[in-house]
């Protein structure tokens, strides 16, 4: 189909609208290809591989109007020493359980007149089409990502005594300054070169320095210390990946002779880092800076301690045509969660809270620069053609 003209592609879109048997195909063969392409290339899809549910796997809430499943959760169980005469200690056992609500993600609803879409020399439809699947795995990874940071502020919360979803006193949010004024690192750690900073004097507003550092060696090892019990809570769990964007990545890059030995520093000088993993775990990269925001590092356990990812069915793909309009979006149903808060912990490279405090502080700075944006900034686009910033222009003439 690559040497089929543009218009031809928006001409045959068009055409097989004004029929049911191709309506149907079409939301087909959307279905298929946009399902494929949120496998791929969705990071949150790469931390918990989904997994498709059908109606039957699912019961209906009784405390809300949705669909849910019952997760059940490992048991706790224990070993005791004792004499030939003695005997065990009696526990009645249970498994705790939890409901997943699922609810939607979709796209907008993109309409166009079918004078206006023949008359488009690029293939419109397959672009918009493309773009669904870009939108859809954006609104997956944002809501994973603030799965994630609920999570590890639920474990800095219990470390502290704090009763969970609490506003943070200022001397008790998740700061450098506080970090070295005592606050134990649980759900987090921040980076070694912030807190040098801070015992040095630099940060002095505290919680309202959104500055990143750069990615060092020995903050990752602190991150990986967190699942086997470093920072109060014998966790015994390991790191099994983490995530990070391009940005902190490319700090790797500049790693010297001592953190990754002659061998490797000459290949990154020519090549860049190749490898798969790093410090033995696996990792990923996105340039979704505007989700997950430079400065943080996220870690997981493997799937299994972590949590899941349930999709309905499979995305839907729903394409019409009324009169000369023509419309088109596509939607999905997930339930994806969290089960094991202690399965995720984060780095975060930057002295602030992203944290609400309360007001003696202002943090509002942190949390612009290091928070995930809102669903409606996502994506903002690069080019500046619709304001006439194109070079050459005839205005330079």
């Amino acid at each position: 189909m690559s040497n089929v003209p543009s218009e031809v592609l928006n001409e045959l879109f068009v055409g097989k609208l004004d029929t049911e048997a191709g309506k149907e195909k079409i939301a087909a063969l959307g279905g298929d290809y946009i399902r494929d392409r949120l496998r791929e290339e969705s990071f949150a899809r790469k931390v918990l591989p989904p997994k498709t549910v059908s109606r039957s796997d699912l019961q209906v809430s009784v405390a809300h109007d949705t669909l849910v499943k019952i997760v059940e959760v490992e048991p706790q169980s224990r070993a005791m020493s004792m004499s030939f005469r003695g005997q065990p200690t009696v526990k009645y056992y249970t498994a705790p359980r939890f409901e997943v609500p699922f609810h939607t993600v979709g796209s907008q609803r993109y309409e166009q007149t079918e004078q206006e879409l023949m008359a488009y020399t690029l293939p419109i439809t397959e672009i918009i089409k493309r773009n669904i699947v870009n939108d859809i795995q954006e609104i997956e990874d944002r809501v994973f990502l603030n799965h994630c940071e609920s999570a590890v502020q639920s474990l800095q919360q219990d470390a502290q005594g704090l009763a969970f979803g609490a506003t943070y006193a200022d001397d008790a949010a998740f700061s450098a300054r506080n970090v070295a004024g005592g606050v134990a690192e649980v759900g987090k750690c921040k980076g070694v070169d912030v807190l040098n900073a801070t015992a040095a004097g630099a940060d002095k507003d505290g919680l309202d320095e959104p500055l990143a550092f750069p990615l060092q060696k020995d903050d990752l090892i602190k991150l990986f210390q967190l699942f086997t019990g470093s920072g109060n809570r014998g966790s015994r769990l390991r790191c099994d990946q983490f995530l990070m964007t391009d940005t902190d990545f490319e700090d790797i890059n500049a790693w010297a002779l001592s953190d990754m030995g002659d061998k490797v520093v000459g290949e990154t000088t020519v090549d860049g880092y190749k490898y798969k993993t790093l410090i033995g775990r696996k990792f990923t990269r996105t340039l979704k800076t505007d989700i997950l925001r430079p400065g943080n590092i996220w870690a997981f356990a493997a799937p299994e301690y972590l949590g899941g990812f349930l999709v309905l069915n499979k995305t839907k793909f729903y394409a019409d045509k009324e009169r000369n309009r023509i419309s088109f979006e596509a939607w999905e149903d997930i339930g994806m969660y969290i089960g094991n808060v202690a399965g995720v912990r984060k780095l975060e490279l930057y002295a602030g809270a992203v944290e609400t405090v309360g007001t003696a502080d202002d943090n509002s700075a942190v949390i612009a620069a290091r928070a995930p944006k809102a669903e409606a900034d996502l994506g903002d686009k690069n080019h500046l053609i619709e304001e006439d910033q194109t070079f050459p222009s005839v205005t330079q003439f």
